[in-house]
C-alpha cells in the first residue's frame, strides 16, 4: 500500500520547475550614495560581455515558416472524473495510481489544484466574477464572491482569478492615482512591484515617476537598477530602456546618465535607438552646467557642437535660448545675446527675453535693454520683480527720453500686483520730479502703507507741501518728527523741481488684487507661496499675507508651513483671529490631529457654519478611527453625533451599517443596507444587505 507520505512527495514533484540559471544581484551593481546612479564597472563590464557575445536570431530561409509551439494534451473532464471521484472518496491509493497513469499518457500533467475541495466548491460558475472583471467592477466582485460562498461556504475564487484580480486591482489603483497626480497613492499601491523582476514596465515607470515628484531618491535608484540592469532572459526590450533612460535624464545628473548608455549600448540596434537619448543628454549637460553655480570650467567645443548643427537643422527656441545661458555664465554676453535673438525670431518666450536683457545689460548697451523689456511686457509680466527692475531704470533716470505711456500703465500696475515699497518711491519720485504732485503724494503714501523709510515720508512731506496741504504735512510731520528728526531741515530747504516735461503718472488704484491674492484665488499656490516670500524679504508681510499663505501652503499639503503661517495671521486678534483659527483647524484636521482642531474649535469662537463644518468633520474622523480599531459602539456613537449636525453621506451609512453588522444587530444593519440600496442600488450596498440578510436569515 502506498503511503500518505509517497502520495504527498508525488504531488509536490509534480510542481517543480526546472532550475534557472543564477543571476547576480543587480543592486551589487549601483552604488548606495543618496541618488547614484553610477554602475560598478567590473560587474556591469561583465554583463556587458555576456550579452556581446549572445548571437543575433537568424532570419527564417525563404519559403520556410517559424516554429509554432504546440499545446500540450491535456486530459478532458471524462478522463478525470475517476481522479476527482477517488479524491472525493479518499482513497489516496487510487488517487496516486490515476496520477500516474495519466502522466504517462499526458508527460506535462499536474495534478489540480482544486481536487481535494468538495464538489460545491468546483462547481461554482466563475462566468459572472469573469463578466465583473471585466469592467473593473471590484465591488460588484466582492458581492459576487459572497454571493457565492453564501450558496457554497467552503467555496473559493479560483487561484487564477485571484491572482489576476489582485494584480488588475493593483494597476488600476496605480493608474488612476497617477492620472490624479496622487503620487503617494501611486507609491502605496505598486509597494509589493520587484522592480528587478516585474516584466509590465509601464507600472515601474509610473512608479519612477511617484518616487521622483516626492523626492524620495533611494527607491527611484532602485526602481531604475531593477529596469536597466537585468541580465539574459531578464533583459527587458531595448524600446522600454530606451524610454527609461529618457525618464533617467530627468532625474539624474548627466553624467551617470552616460555611464548607463555607455554600458547598454553594445548593439548596433541599440545604439540606433539611442541616439534620441543621446540628443536630450547633450541638452541635460549643458542645463547642468547652467544651473550649478559651482562650475566655473567651459565645457568643450566640440561637446557643444552637436547642439549647435541641430540648431540649424532644426531651429529650436529652447535648444538655442540654452546656448544663450551657457555664453551668458561664461561671461561671453556678445555670443550669448545672439543666441537668445535667434530664440526669440524662432518663438519668443520669457525666459529668452530675460537672457537677451541680460546680455545686453551686461555690455552696457542699456538703452537696448531697457528697449528689450518694454517690448516683450506680456512674455515678462510672469516675472513681475525682474520686469520693474528692466523698467525702473528709466524711471530713475527720467532724463534718457520720455517714456511711453503704456510703460508707465505697466509699470504702477506691476507694483500694485507685487506691493513693492521699493519701485512704488521710484515711480513717485519720478511724478514728483516732473511736479505731478498729487499723484507722487499718493505713491509715496501707498509705498510707506507697505513699508516706512525716511525718504518716502520725505517725498510724500514735499509733495504735501508743493500742494499747499498745510494740515496734511503737520499731521505728518508730528507722526514721523521723532522718529526721522534729520529730514525736516533738508525738506525745508529743498528747491521746487524743475518739472521736465514727462509722461502723465495714474494715482495708485484699490480695485488691482496683489499678485500673491490672485495667484491664490486662481489656486496657484506656489506662485502664491512664491509671492509672499518676496513681501517676506521685502519686510513687508502683513496678517493678512500671512493669512493667505495659510491657505495657499494648505492647498500644498505643507501642513506644518500652513500652520506657521496662520499662527502668525492669529496674532493680530479680531476677525483676523476668528479666520486664522478656522484654517488651523482645518489644517489640524487634514494631518489627522482630531484631538488638536477640537482644542482649536473650544479656544476659538467660529462662525455657526465653520462650527458645525470643523465638527462635523471630528467626528467623521472618529467614527472611522474607531470603526478601524474595532471599536463599533463608538463609532456609532460618533456618528450619531455628527448626523444631529448635517446629513449623512453614503459612505457613512455604509460605516453605520457594518457597525451594527459586527455588533450583532443585523436587523438595523439589514434596514441601513437595504435604505441605501433603495437610493443608490449600487453593488457596495447590495453586498452589505446580501451579508446581513444571509446571516439573519441562517438565525432564523
Amino acid at each position: 500500500m502506498i503511503s500518505k507520505r509517497f502520495i504527498a512527495l508525488l504531488a509536490a514533484s509534480c510542481m517543480l520547475l526546472p532550475a534557472l540559471g543564477r543571476t547576480q544581484d543587480s543592486a551589487a551593481l549601483l552604488t548606495q550614495a543618496e541618488g547614484s546612479f553610477r554602475i560598478v564597472d567590473d560587474a556591469m563590464d561583465g554583463a556587458v560581455a555576456n550579452d556581446a557575445g549572445t548571437e543575433e536570431p537568424q532570419a527564417s530561409a525563404p519559403g520556410t515558416q517559424p516554429a509554432v509551439t504546440r499545446a500540450q494534451p491535456a486530459p478532458d473532464a471524462v478522463e478525470l472524473a475517476a481522479l476527482y471521484y477517488y479524491a472525493e472518496q479518499k482513497q489516496e491509493e487510487r488517487v496516486a495510481a490515476e496520477g500516474a497513469r495519466l502522466r504517462l499518457k499526458y508527460p506535462a500533467f499536474e495534478l489540480p489544484q482544486d481536487l481535494y475541495q468538495p464538489l460545491t466548491s468546483r462547481s461554482a460558475d466563475e462566468t459572472l466574477l469573469w463578466k465583473l472583471y471585466q469592467k473593473n467592477d471590484f465591488t460588484g466582485i466582492d458581492a459576487e464572491i459572497i454571493r457565492l460562498k453564501s450558496e457554497a461556504p467552503e467555496w473559493t475564487p479560483s487561484a487564477d482569478f485571484s491572482e489576476k484580480l489582485a494584480r488588475k486591482k493593483q494597476r488600476v489603483l496605480m493608474t488612476e492615482a497617477a492620472s490624479a497626480k496622487n503620487w503617494t497613492g501611486v507609491i502605496q499601491a505598486g509597494n509589493a512591484i520587484d522592480p528587478a523582476t516585474e516584466t509590465e514596465v509601464d507600472l515601474l515607470w509610473q512608479l519612477i515617476d511617484a518616487y521622483s515628484q516626492t523626492g524620495m531618491r533611494d527607491p527611484l535608484a532602485n526602481v531604475y537598477r531593477g529596469i536597466l540592469l537585468r541580465e539574459g532572459e531578464k533583459r527587458l526590450p531595448d524600446a522600454a530602456l530606451v524610454t527609461t533612460l529618457q525618464k533617467a535624464i530627468r532625474d539624474f545628473p548627466a553624467s551617470e546618465v552616460q555611464a548607463v548608455i555607455s554600458k547598454l549600448s553594445v548593439t548596433p540596434a541599440m545604439q540606433a535607438g539611442l541616439q534620441p537619448v543621446a540628443s536630450d543628454l547633450l541638452r541635460k549637460t549643458v542645463a547642468d552646467f547652467n544651473a550649478d553655480e559651482k562650475r566655473t570650467e567651459p565645457l568643450a567645443d566640440a561637446d557643444l557642437e552637436p547642439l549647435k548643427l541641430a540648431t540649424q537643422t532644426k531651429p529650436v527656441a529652447t535648444d538655442m535660448g540654452l546656448l544663450g545661458w551657457y555664453y551668458l555664465k561664461i561671461k561671453q554676453p556678445a555670443l550669448s545675446a545672439q543666441w537668445f535673438k535667434k530664440a526669440m525670431d524662432v518663438k519668443p518666450n520669457a525666459s529668452s527675453a530675460k537672457g537677451l536683457y541680460l546680455s545686453l545689460a551686461a555690455q552696457n548697451l542699456e538703452e537696448e535693454a531697457y528697449q528689450v523689456a518694454a517690448a516683450h511686457l506680456q512674455d515678462l509680466s510672469g516675472d513681475p520683480e525682474f520686469l520693474m527692475n528692466a523698467l525702473s531704470l528709466r524711471f530713475a533716470k527720467p532724463d534718457m527720453a520720455t517714456i511711453d505711456e503704456q510703460i508707465v500703465a505697466s509699470y504702477s500696475t506691476t507694483i500694485l500686483q507685487t506691493l513693492n515699497a521699493d519701485h512704488a518711491e521710484i515711480l513717485a519720485w519720478y511724478a514728483y520730479n516732473s511736479k505731478q504732485y498729487e499723484a507722487a503724494a499718493a505713491w509715496f503714501g501707498k509705498a510707506i502703507d507697505w513699508k516706512t523709510a525716511p525718504a518716502r515720508v520725505k517725498g510724500l512731506a514735499l509733495s504735501m507741501m508743493r500742494l499747499s496741504q498745510k494740515q496734511e504735512f503737520a499731521e505728518l510731520q508730528s507722526k514721523y518728527k521723532d522718529i526721522y528728526p534729520e529730514i525736516w531741515a533738508e525738506i525745508k530747504i529743498a528747491p521746487a523741481p524743475k518739472g521736465k516735461k514727462a509722461t502723465a503718472v495714474i494715482k495708485p488704484r484699490g480695485a488691482i488684487q496683489a499678485n500673491y491674492f490672485r495667484n491664490f484665488q486662481a489656486k496657484r499656490y506656489s506662485a502664491c507661496i512664491s509671492d509672499l516670500n518676496d513681501l517676506r524679504g521685502r519686510g513687508q508681510m502683513t496678517p493678512n499675507a500671512s493669512l493667505i499663505g495659510g491657505w495657499c501652503y494648505l492647498g500644498l499639503s505643507r501642513l506644518s508651513e500652513a500652520r506657521a503661517a496662520f499662527a502668525e495671521a492669529m496674532a493680530a486678534g479680531g476677525q483676523m483671529q476668528a479666520d486664522a483659527a478656522y484654517g488651523t483647524a482645518l489644517t489640524l484636521l487634514r494631518g489627522k490631529l482630531t484631538d488638536d482642531a477640537d482644542a482649536i474649535l473650544r479656544a476659538y469662537p467660529m462662525t455657526a457654519e465653520r462650527d458645525r463644518e470643523v465638527r462635523a468633520e471630528i467626528y467623521v474622523q472618529r467614527a472611522r478611527s474607531a470603526f478601524d480599531q474595532k471599536q463599533y459602539q463608538v463609532t456609532l456613537d460618533a456618528l450619531n453625533t455628527r448626523a444631529s449636525l448635517v446629513a449623512e453621506p453614503a459612505d457613512l451609512s455604509q460605516l453605520r451599517g457594518w457597525s451594527y453588522y459586527h455588533l450583532g444587530n443585523k436587523g438595523m444593519a439589514r434596514q441601513v443596507f437595504q435604505r441605501l440600496n433603495d437610493h443608490l442600488n449600487d453593488a457596495a450596498s447590495r453586498r452589505g444587505l446580501l451579508e446581513a440578510s444571509r446571516i439573519e436569515g441562517a438565525r432564523q
